[in-house]
């Protein structure tokens, strides 16, 4: 049997020594396999699609799951006045499409806009298992050393939502951006389900609404459930490729975004900077003018140039102008699940009526 050896960090980082990398890959392990308890928690039949690679040798596909990161519940309830729909995008906790960011100004212009998509959940881990390595890595990201009570307690206990990181973007904090929603989307989306006569449940608003995963108006959730439930009802295996984190789907040229300089040139790539992730597996990048650069013979910030022709007033500019956030699925082959639907949670099992038990093919 061949199974995944260890789960990878997060966009292949190198953050930890060799024990403290096998225990977070323990973790990831851990909690894949706690998704699974739950789904055959009260669902009498089921054989689940959602699986630990690191206890199953399945062979899957990758396939790549994207949505827009602006959030659109900003856009479904300012979007008829773009200055106040960018003024309330800049708040971290609107900021929930898994990618958030902050604005760095001087004298009230935009110099920098930071985007990070990296999960809470390991930095939990780092401030548990290594308190020092915690307070370097937050050194090291912000620039300069940082007081370790302005993350710690004195009791130890990690302070997600301290003055740096919500400053410098160095990971999520909105309550619905974490790994473990990813990863229970994913897992609770295997369930086929059955609803006011439809069985199965094919519409992403209805599924979701039935299955109680996510939020519905998100981009991002009711996305990633369709996607993951039309390959369930495909009779294929599903689980999350290695390693497993939310990225965003790539830094898109400038150009490609509308950014133009003072002087009407486009902006160029070296305007972005990544700085956690790889290329295939970007957490945290950075947007700003690179040092020594010049248009009409003077030097500018972010807040001089401009996007489709309007002032870069808002880091959400950047993000609405074509920011992608994305996970990546590992597909099974087709046609060998049966599972039976499930009516929706807190409704009788005998509402789900007669189904075929699940088997393999």
């Amino acid at each position: 049997m061949v199974t995944l050896d260890r789960f990878s960090l997060p966009g292949n980082l190198t953050d930890l020594d060799e024990p403290l990398a096998q225990a977070w890959s323990d973790s990831i392990s851990n909690r894949l396999d706690n998704e699974v308890a739950a789904l055959v928690l009260g669902h009498p039949g089921l054989q689940p699609q959602f699986y630990n690679p690191a206890k199953l040798d399945v062979t899957g596909s990758p396939a790549p799951i994207s949505w827009p990161a602006f959030p659109n519940i900003i856009e479904i309830n300012f979007g008829d006045d773009p200055q106040r729909m960018f003024e309330e995008g800049e708040r971290r906790d609107n900021q929930d499409e898994y990618l958030e960011w902050a604005t760095t100004r001087e004298n009230g212009k935009i110099t920098r806009v930071t985007f990070t998509c990296e999960g809470p959940e390991y930095w939990d881990f780092i401030a548990q298992a290594d308190p020092d390595l915690l307070v370097s890595l937050y050194g090291r990201l912000v620039g300069h050393s940082v007081p370790r009570k302005d993350v710690l307690t004195p009791g130890g206990t990690y302070i997600r939502r301290n003055r740096w990181n919500m400053q410098h973007a160095v990971h999520l904090v909105q309550p619905n951006n974490t790994l473990s929603a990813e990863i229970n989307i994913a897992a609770q989306a295997t369930l086929l389900r059955r609803h006011d006569g439809h069985d199965p449940v094919t519409d992403p608003s209805e599924l979701i609404e039935c299955s109680r995963f996510g939020v519905e108006e998100r981009h991002s959730d009711p996305h990633i459930g369709d996607i993951v439930n039309q390959q369930a009802r495909a009779g294929c295996s599903v689980t999350l490729e290695d390693p497993i984190a939310l990225y965003l789907e790539a830094l898109p040229d400038p150009a490609d975004l509308g950014i133009r300089k003072p002087d009407g040139t486009a902006a160029g790539e070296d305007c972005w900077r990544l700085e956690r992730g790889d290329q295939n597996h970007i957490l945290r990048a950075v947007f700003e003018v690179p040092a020594g650069e010049t248009a009409n013979g003077a030097p500018f910030a972010v807040g001089d140039m401009t996007i489709e022709g309007d002032p870069i007033e808002f880091g959400g500019q950047i993000v609405k102008a074509g920011l992608r956030v994305k996970l990546t699925g590992l597909i099974g082959k087709s046609g060998v699940f049966h599972n039976p639907s499930f009516p929706c949670p807190g409704l009788p099992l005998s509402a789900m009526g007669p189904g075929p038990s699940s088997r393999r093919a």
